[in-house]
């Protein structure tokens, strides 16, 4: 019987020490926690800063989680155009992408391109940084088509670019009556522009520099100082006219944003806040550097006023807000929008 005890005890003194030993190989490893494997894209020319934002959000991701995130960077057209990767991000072939907005699925969507809804920089960074009030209402949208927003990327002001056919310089409506204006083939920009004045031409992006040669249109909307750049020899003169803001999103497939513990989530969501406040603050500098460049190369470049922002600001609001509101946005989101919009003097 002493025998048969002692053994037992030998029995479950091995038994503790392989469960204990077995602890210390096994601990680490959840402590450490899953490894992943992904894909970040974006569908814009390599050369453009969002490739880079790509690859410091990667490196980013990489780091706080010890090298268990690990995401591989493919070039602007490897996995398709801008619209196929967004596409392949809903369906979770492609993990991540950081690509402008497309209103194809929900036409509150058009909100990307809402008509003088801030005036300024600071506006704007208030509204899309990650304590703005625009990043939770755009999660809620592009969540109904499985995407997840981590963060959003400005990009650049919207300006107007003009030929030499368009002789004066034109700020407020009361100057673009009856000029020729090539708006993108998107139902917001066909709503108000035309309540500027301009006759409204939609036309592809493609086709754009061909058309403002031409004479098909005289202008084009939608035209940040980087793309009036590229344009520049068709063009006269580029106003700030400040009317939109162009913004992009950094987005994850949200059925594999949702399985991840809370701790990975937060790890994605903390580096993208990173990112997109380092965007944030070198977008208005490369505008700056757009301007410039413009100006070099014989394109007359200015600035609006306050005042003059606010007499487009006030046509807009009056005739094509409530257009907006009914076709597009609806009446629960138009009514946050107000709420958070530029005051503007009556």
């Amino acid at each position: 019987m002493t025998i048969f005890f002692g053994k037992a005890r030998m029995i479950i003194f091995i038994s503790i020490v392989a469960i204990i030993g077995l602890a210390m190989v096994v601990t680490p490893v959840d402590a450490k926690g899953k490894t992943y494997k992904w894909k970040i894209s974006q569908g814009i020319a390599e050369d453009h800063p969002a490739a880079a934002r790509c690859k410091q959000y990667a490196k980013l991701v990489e780091e706080k989680s010890g090298g268990r995130m690990k995401m591989t960077y493919f070039p602007s057209g490897a996995l398709g155009d801008w619209m196929e990767q967004i596409e392949a991000n809903r369906m979770g072939t492609l993990e991540f992408g950081l690509n402008a907005g497309s209103t194809s699925y929900d036409p509150r969507t058009n909100l990307i391109f809402m008509p003088y809804l801030f005036a300024t920089w600071d506006e704007a960074r208030a509204a899309i940084g990650s304590e703005g009030w625009l990043p939770e209402i755009f999660d809620e949208l592009y969540s109904t088509i499985g995407l997840k927003v981590l963060g959003i990327y400005l990009n650049a002001w919207d300006g107007m670019a003009f030929t030499k056919r368009v002789k004066d310089v034109c700020k407020t409506p009361s100057d673009f009556k009856g000029i020729k204006m090539r708006v993108p083939p998107i139902r917001i920009f066909e709503v108000y522009i035309p309540a500027l004045g301009f006759i409204s031409t939609p036309i592809a992006y493609s086709e754009t520099f061909t058309a403002l040669q031409t004479g098909i249109v005289d202008a084009r909307s939608a035209c940040p100082a980087v793309e009036a750049y590229v344009m520049r020899d068709a063009l006269n003169y580029w106003v700030a006219t400040r009317d939109a803001f162009e913004y992009w999103f950094l987005t994850m497939n949200k059925e594999l944003y949702d399985s991840l513990p809370p701790e990975d989530q937060k790890i994605l969501t903390t580096a993208a806040d990173k990112v997109m406040i380092d965007q944030a603050i070198a977008a208005e500098k490369d505008e700056t550097e757009f301007k410039n460049k413009l100006k070099a190369a014989g394109v007359n470049v200015y600035e609006i006023t306050q005042e003059e922002w606010e007499a487009s600001a006030k046509v807009v609001r009056k005739e094509a807000w409530p257009k907006i509101q009914e076709e597009l946005l609806g009446s629960i989101l138009m009514g946050k929008i107000k709420n958070y919009a530029t005051k503007i003097s009556d």
